[in-house]
């Protein structure tokens, strides 16, 4: 994976002499102008594949909440996810990083060869993340690129510390500045977002919210009963309107087969060993759908699909039950609306 950053730079080089012939760059909106033209000029010393997000960064502020700090969202539903889906379909289970050690807290904790907890959820496929310069100093990256006369990034030399995303909640006040001055229709609709999101917020917390604070926003979810479940054994009985239950049916052949709708109810036999809560979760899933596509990739035998929330093939689901799964701290049921969306419909037990 290439990300056009020096220290990428240094491990896509090195990978080429050892005979690593091909690499891939995420060209999405996220990145700077001036990064996808630097990777555009890259091609003729490396081959450098491009690969498009489907899921457009702006709509998905508005379906989930502007990324902050602490609802880094972006990440999972415009790369990671890409990544994995890339690796699956082209049967590409080796991922070559410039990530260094000394670059966060999170990142000296790891290994030259890296377990991911998004990367291993699904069970079916062997991911390895390898990272060749994870040790190296920031001096010897430089050195490396001088030595052997690398091409850079020209953002380097505008005064960004590092190359990431124009829109990182991370960036620097500095990188914040270049972002204006490079990306002002970008920085202009991203601004806009961010008012129209105030708006959910209480009136004392908007003007903080607009003006620094969305970058470490974090909010307690807002949740909003829809369907009222009751229990007997293993029968289960959901009552609310026909628009949410039809939903709810969308992903019921993972918990039973044998299950009758009525008017306002759906009622079915458990044939899972799941807690009720775990049952309720699922279910929620399918309620609050925003079509990001990231629990399609932790599917071993790709039965989820979306049309257009999620649903499951019946004729592909070997109730493995991976879907139930927490992915890591910040990723239960492996769903992205779940753990970082304001506002939840929800399921009464």
């Amino acid at each position: 994976m290439f990300s056009g950053g020096k220290d990428s730079l240094v491990a896509l080089d090195i990978a080429s002499k050892a005979g690593v012939e091909h690499a891939v760059f995420i060209d999405s909106d996220l990145e700077f102008s001036i990064s996808r033209d630097y990777v555009r000029k890259m091609k003729k010393f490396y081959d450098i594949e491009f690969v498009q997000p489907v899921n457009d960064f702006f709509e998905f502020c508005e379906r989930i909440c502007p990324p902050s700090k602490r609802l880094k969202w972006c990440c999972k539903v415009m790369k990671l996810a890409l990544m994995m889906d890339y690796g699956i379909k082209n049967h590409k289970f080796t991922f070559l990083t410039g990530l260094r050690s000394d670059e966060s807290r999170r990142r000296s904790k790891y290994t030259e060869i890296v377990s991911d907890p998004f990367l291993f959820s699904n069970p079916r496929y062997t991911f390895k993340q390898v990272n060749p310069v994870l040790l190296w100093s920031e001096r010897e990256v430089w050195q490396y690129i001088h030595e052997n006369e690398l091409p850079f990034n020209p953002l380097y030399k505008l005064g960004s510390p590092r190359v990431g995303c124009w829109c990182c909640p991370l960036a620097s006040r500095q990188e914040w500045d270049l972002a204006r001055d490079l990306e002002p229709e970008k920085m202009k609709k991203l601004k806009k977002l961010i008012r129209d999101f105030s708006l959910k917020l209480p009136a004392r917390y908007r003007h903080k919210y607009v003006k620094d604070g969305w970058k470490s926003f974090a909010f307690k979810y807002q949740k909003n009963p829809v369907i009222r479940m009751e229990v007997e054994g293993k029968t289960y009985n959901l009552l609310g309107d026909n628009c949410y239950l039809d939903k709810v049916e969308d992903l019921l052949f993972i918990l039973s087969s044998n299950f009758q709708r009525g008017a306002g109810s759906l009622s079915f036999l458990k044939d899972v060993d799941l807690q009720k809560q775990q049952i309720r979760m699922l279910l929620e899933k399918s309620m609050n759908c925003v079509g990001c596509g990231v629990c399609l990739v932790l599917c071993p035998v790709g039965a989820l699909y979306l049309d257009p929330g999620i649903k499951v093939d019946s004729s592909k689901c070997v109730g493995c039950l991976v879907c139930c799964k927490r992915v890591d701290s910040k990723l239960k049921m492996g769903c992205v609306a779940r753990n970082y969306r304001m506002f939840r419909d929800t399921i009464e037990l």
